[in-house]
């Protein structure tokens, strides 16, 4: 048995369509509310199904008070918002787009006739849905697996900043409590796609707002590192190596940790107007690369101090990050002058012609004051400069 998209003149319509397995047939269903499983979890659309001349329908069993079963559903599983007048739909991919797709088919299974207080309902499992738009004709969601994909996303939902975290909270709640689902939820999954779009520039998950955000989230989730590294207080100062090692980690972790790190990442970035502040090279982004290629450092990292503030990093290009993160360059501060240094360790050990020293002694000396934010409250303090130093070398 199947939800199925039945297309006119103008807006579509929906209607129960096949025999169930166990032999009920939309006849049997008319004048009977429909209850969806969706996984785990249960929502009492408010739909009926009706008899139209011969053509099961269903209906919402108050007009306009809650929407159709196509949008209850695609609220449920944070889908974008589909349409039902094919000659709006768009081409291409993805096909899941706000107001570009159909809902050609929900799946259904276990379908069964129950008695209720409100009602005759019949209750059935969604299993798939198709979509399909001008060009793709079946594109398949599987639902089970989406479902609880979701319900991993509520449960981790403290990962994301508070805003969207409160959005995944609200709709938890209008999910679990097994109600219709409200026309208030169409409009609570549109801001939800917006914030994560804001949350994920500058971010490594480039996401649009027009498209489905629970890959998104998920990907969001996945890039945050669950456990922090080492304390540093906990590391013998006299095991250098060791200790380098684990602030490494650290900037790996800091980079990750979700809302905090990307804002401190954009807030580097535009103080320093998308320049390396040791080679000087600009790369902002435009309309040929939606990321920077600038980096945004931390100079202490944020296990020591929890210090998310510009003066406690330094933009750097994806090179001389690498050779800041691995003790090569450094940076100091010295009579009112900041100047780019190679590692004495670096010089002694590192031979051309085996690695290309010279490619990093060539920045190496006074950094012009250009380079550094127009604010001088944001330029690198010394003492973190020099409490980095203390902690890397021996």
């Amino acid at each position: 048995m199947r939800i199925t998209f039945q297309p006119s003149s103008g807006r579509g319509e929906y209607e129960l369509s096949e025999n169930s397995p166990n032999g009920i047939r939309p006849m049997d269903l008319v004048d009977h509310l429909m209850i969806l499983r969706l996984n785990n979890l249960v929502i009492d659309t408010h739909i009926k199904l009706t008899n139209d001349q011969g053509k099961y329908r269903l209906r919402v069993a108050t007009t306009n008070q809650f929407p159709q079963v196509q949008n209850q559903v695609a609220c449920a599983l944070l889908m974008p918002k589909p349409i039902r007048e094919e000659a709006k739909t768009e081409g291409g991919q993805p096909v899941i787009q706000n107001n570009a797709y159909i809902i050609k088919n929900i799946n259904l299974d276990n379908v069964t006739i129950t008695n209720a207080p409100s009602g005759n309902t019949f209750i059935a499992d969604a299993t798939t849905i198709d979509c399909q738009n001008q060009t793709i004709m079946a594109q398949q969601l599987l639902v089970g697996p989406r479902m609880s994909e979701i319900q991993r996303i509520w449960q981790e939902r403290d990962k994301f900043p508070a805003n969207i975290s409160l959005l995944l909270a609200q709709h938890e709640r209008i999910i679990r409590s097994g109600k219709p689902i409200p026309r208030t939820c169409e409009i609570l999954v549109r801001n939800l796609q917006e914030l994560v779009e804001q949350y994920s520039e500058g971010s490594d998950v480039p996401y649009t707002k027009e498209t489905y955000v629970v890959p998104a989230l998920l990907s969001m989730i996945d890039n945050v590192i669950e456990e922090a590294p080492v304390s540093l207080e906990q590391i013998d100062p006299s095991q250098t190596e060791l200790r380098r090692r684990e602030i490494q980690k650290w900037q790996i972790y800091a980079s990750k940790r979700g809302a905090t790190s990307v804002q401190f990442r954009k807030n580097v970035q535009a103080a320093y107007d998308y320049r390396c502040v040791m080679c000087g090279s600009k790369y902002p982004p435009t309309a040929h690369n939606r990321n920077p290629g600038i980096d945004a450092a931390h100079i202490i990292p944020w296990s020591q101090v929890d210090l998310d503030e510009v003066y406690n990093g330094i933009a750097l290009c994806k090179i001389h990050h690498w050779a800041f993160d691995e003790g090569l360059l450094r940076l100091v501060h010295r009579a009112g002058t900041y100047y780019v240094e190679v590692s004495p360790q670096a010089v002694a050990d590192l031979l051309p012609p085996k690695f290309s020293l010279d490619q990093l002694q060539q920045v190496a000396g006074p950094i012009p004051v250009d380079r550094l934010p127009n604010n001088p409250a944001q330029w690198p303090r010394p003492d973190l400069l020099a409490r980095l130093l203390r902690d890397t070398v021996v």
